[in-house]
């Protein structure tokens, strides 16, 4: 009887290359992790969430949450862009109380670069307000929302947005209509 040799075929172990993830500049080229992939290419386009606080390490940042997505790839090093800033949904019912009222919208937005973005801000009165002081309060909050847009590239909007640059400047226009307690995004993402 013959012998029957089998032959097996033993797979190579592709190498796989450690890239670093590093977040935009604005936030200091943070790293955000470390990622061992094969091909390069194929973390192009990956999303991470992160907490704002382990990126800033400051505690008054826990509410907000980050969407990153890799946009390139080089010399061991992934940069990416902020494609979602939301709020955590518990810290937005910290600021609705009985006798305020809460006015939120959602509306799109073109930047300086062309970037459409998607805006979900919300605003909370320190009274019971009317119908027609809300309508005009949400006119007001997307006219201040699109003309500053218009005017600075998606990067310099979402840092201006991440570093509350925008909330207290729009908060005090919106005092001059209604008194204001707070006004936030509750989330502005890249469409």
């Amino acid at each position: 009887m013959a012998k029957v040799v089998v032959k097996s075929k033993v797979k190579k172990a592709k190498r796989k290359y450690p890239v670093e993830i590093k977040a935009p500049e604005f936030l200091n080229s943070a790293v955000l992790g470390e990622s061992h992939v094969t091909d390069l290419n194929k973390l192009v386009g990956k999303t991470s969430k992160m907490n704002l606080m382990y990126i800033t390490g400051s505690a008054r940042n826990q509410n907000i949450r980050l969407t990153f997505r890799v946009e390139e790839v080089s010399s061991g090093q992934a940069k990416t862009i902020v494609k979602t800033y939301e709020q955590v949904p518990y810290y937005l019912g910290r600021f609705v109380r009985k006798g305020s009222d809460l006015i939120e919208d959602s509306f799109t937005v073109t930047t300086k670069d062309n970037k459409e973005v998607r805006v979900k801000p919300f605003v909370v009165t320190k009274l019971n307000s009317t119908r027609l002081i809300e309508t005009s309060l949400r006119g007001k909050v997307k006219e201040l929302v699109s003309a500053q847009a218009s005017e600075e590239t998606y990067e310099e909007f979402i840092a201006d947005v991440v570093h509350g640059k925008l909330q207290t400047s729009f908060r005090n226009e919106l005092k001059k209509i209604f008194p204001v307690k707070t006004f936030e995004f509750k989330k502005v993402e890249l469409e």
